[in-house]
């Protein structure tokens, strides 16, 4: 039984994030001084899809969060919405790992962000997703 990494706190960002989870999110400054997003969740029971093994559709969503929270972070907390994803899968998940993602932004222009990203569980790469995220106009 994985245990939850130091850092990660609790939801509550989001109703779907809370219901699909509860997703974790942390942040951590790098070396350079930028800041870095995670979100994770715990694998639990109701994760789990008919092979036995983590949903694929969790880790995508894990993924999005991630490089959608980066795409935000990246320019002050601007509002950012996915416009594609594709991902990757490469090894299984199963209930009581910890499956955290991250993102980076890759390139950017005054409207969208490109964005790569990784998940793991543990030591374990399961999956890679790259992306276009929209900045949404201030209210």
């Amino acid at each position: 039984m994985s245990i939850i990494p130091q850092g990660f706190d609790g939801g509550g960002f989001a109703p779907y994030s809370d219901h699909c989870g509860p997703i974790r999110y942390k942040r951590e400054t790098l070396e350079d001084g930028s800041i870095r997003g995670w979100a994770g969740v715990m694998l639990q029971e109701h994760h789990i899809g008919g092979n036995n093994r983590g949903h694929g559709g969790l880790l995508m969503t894990i993924l999005d969060e991630a490089l959608g929270m980066n795409a935000c972070i990246s320019r002050n907390m601007q509002p950012a919405v996915t416009v594609s994803m594709n991902t990757q899968f490469f090894a299984p998940m199963t209930a009581g790992q910890f499956l955290m993602a991250y993102g980076k932004v890759t390139h950017a222009t005054t409207s969208m962000a490109f964005m790569e990203g990784e998940a793991w569980c543990g030591d374990i790469l399961v999956g890679k997703a790259s992306g276009v995220w929209k900045y949404l106009k201030p209210r």
